[in-house]
């Protein structure tokens, strides 16, 4: 394998792989000369469902998590009048992809241990026009669907999974995306894998699958099967709004070569999870998720620092040594677009908003790479 980042480089918040296998993948997908969703892109969405154990829920391939949320949204219904809880404490795609359809968003608060959705303070929010919740796996720790989709079940309410970090991990020994609702993944730049830019949505229900596919593809009801086979059918209808946002194929290739490594990727994240927790637990001045990181595929390493004063110092203390950091993530409400929205208490995000703190993590690390992330840390709370 080639490394990632040698010792005396800068150190990125991400780096994916893109070693010789994505190549050679990438490729033989160009020279076949298909390049629109087609063989591939079938064999990857199978590829998921043989991955998480599917029998009867189907996985829908999209060009992104945010694309994939958006029809996970338009299939179940939603639109202007209604209401839909979601944490403010996430990354403003899957807003994004909920406010498209005209449904107004109602910012809910995480709970302070995991940064997940709050199942007590949803409940507190649900009103009569609520019809779906928005759950984010953060980090690539699951959130508490279970009781989320008991509160669900209580108020006649469909759960989208914003699964964008939570490719890989497990809850109960169950994988993310085999259990539940609605579930989307992301296979963007930087995620655990890629497919440059590709989501996926999971349905529960096969029935949902023409559906997806209308809305994934402009409205038309009869060409994915024949582009399943690199071929093309002229004899359709239009029979809805839809969308184009299906994966080509040079990205579902890329997507195989990167499935196939996927078991590597996420054992380099555990190590490198614990390596960081092991070096910095004793350090006063960060507050660390409590996880020995069994069952989860984490996408970014995440610290908090106790003191939101300092953050903006040590983020400048890691850059001088070459260390990039990132922030995931604000508040969504206190965007301009969001900020007439409904909400409830915020108390947990605003805090985790100003503490949060990302630091490296992709795979190949070198033990200099990880050793330079740790000592940029401790010397500044030296």
């Amino acid at each position: 394998m080639e490394r990632t980042v040698g010792i005396d480089e800068k150190v990125p918040v991400y780096k994916p792989y893109l070693g010789q296998e994505v190549q050679d993948a990438a490729r033989d997908a160009l020279e076949v000369g298909w390049l629109g969703m087609g063989k591939l892109s079938k064999q990857f969405e199978e590829a998921i469902e043989a991955r998480l154990g599917l029998t009867e829920r189907r996985v829908v391939s999209t060009n992104s998590c945010t694309e994939a949320l958006h029809i996970a949204a338009r299939l179940i219904g939603l639109g202007p009048g209604d209401e839909v809880i979601a944490p403010a404490f996430t990354y403003v795609a899957g807003h994004q992809a909920i406010s498209r359809t005209g449904a107004e968003i109602v910012f809910c608060d995480v709970e302070p241990d995991f940064l997940t959705l709050d199942p007590a303070r949803v409940r507190e929010l649900i009103t009569e026009r609520t019809k779906a919740i928005v759950v984010v796996d953060y980090t690539g720790l699951p959130a508490r669907v279970d009781e989320l989709l008991e509160i669900a079940r209580e108020h006649g309410l469909r759960i989208i999974e914003d699964a964008a970090h939570a490719f890989g991990s497990s809850s109960a020994g169950r994988p993310v995306g085999s259990f539940g609702d609605l579930v989307c993944f992301s296979f963007g730049p930087v995620k655990t894998i890629t497919t440059l830019e590709g989501g996926a949505v999971v349905t529960p229900n096969p029935e949902d699958v023409q559906t997806l596919h209308e809305l994934r593809h402009l409205g038309i009801n009869s060409d994915t099967d024949a582009r399943y086979k690199n071929q093309r059918n002229w004899d359709f209808d239009v029979v809805r709004q839809g969308y184009r946002c299906h994966l080509g194929s040079v990205p579902s290739a890329i997507g195989l070569a990167q499935l196939a490594m996927v078991d590597e990727f996420v054992k380099n994240r555990q190590d490198y999870c614990r390596y960081y927790d092991a070096a910095l637990r004793d350090v006063e001045g960060v507050q660390l998720f409590d996880t020995d990181w069994e069952g989860v595929a984490p996408y970014i390493y995440v610290v908090r620092v106790r003191d939101p004063s300092r953050r903006a110092a040590l983020v400048e203390h890691l850059a001088e040594r070459g260390i990039a950091s990132g922030i995931h993530y604000y508040g969504a409400h206190q965007y301009s677009f969001y900020e007439d929205c409904r909400r409830g208490d915020l108390s947990v995000t605003e805090l985790a908003a100003q503490q949060v703190l990302t630091l490296p993590l992709h795979p190949y690390m070198e033990d200099g790479v990880l050793d330079r992330v740790v000592e940029g840390v401790r010397s500044f709370f030296a």
